[in-house]
């Protein structure tokens, strides 16, 4: 259920939208270190986007939130624009999220070239430690 759009809830219709979110979902759990959903007290569960939006709706708790094993290994500008992509994928209202190739151009910068992407990064970078 973690990666279901609200609309299929209320519509059961999926679209290029639902994907959308459902991307966002994956790059929370990727950016975050947590699960689509989190199980609480008492049988409650509560979504990663539930948890997360009002954090990564203040720039200044990014870095609190960041999961500790990719804090290190990426520069927080770029990790900044990986929680705005995601913020924007997960938006509530489908015709508020981006186009995937919109999200796609916002990412391709963000990986080095050595993996495909556009960002040109020197040896000493921490992004070639593994």
């Amino acid at each position: 259920m973690g990666y279901v759009a609200p609309e299929y809830l209320l519509d059961g219709k999926l679209t290029e939208k639902s994907d959308v979110y459902a991307f966002g979902v994956v790059l929370l759990e990727l950016l975050l270190g947590r699960k689509p959903v989190e199980k609480m007290a008492q049988s409650q569960c509560r979504s990663i986007v539930t948890w997360a939006m009002p954090q990564l709706t203040d720039r200044s708790k990014l870095p609190n939130i960041i999961d500790p094993m990719i804090k290190n290994t990426m520069d927080l500008k770029h990790l900044y624009q990986v929680a705005a992509v995601a913020v924007l994928c997960v938006q509530p209202e489908p015709s508020y999220r981006p186009l995937i190739t919109d999200v796609l151009h916002s990412l391709v910068p963000l990986v080095p070239t050595e993996l495909g992407g556009t960002l040109r990064i020197g040896p000493e970078s921490p992004y070639l430690r593994y």
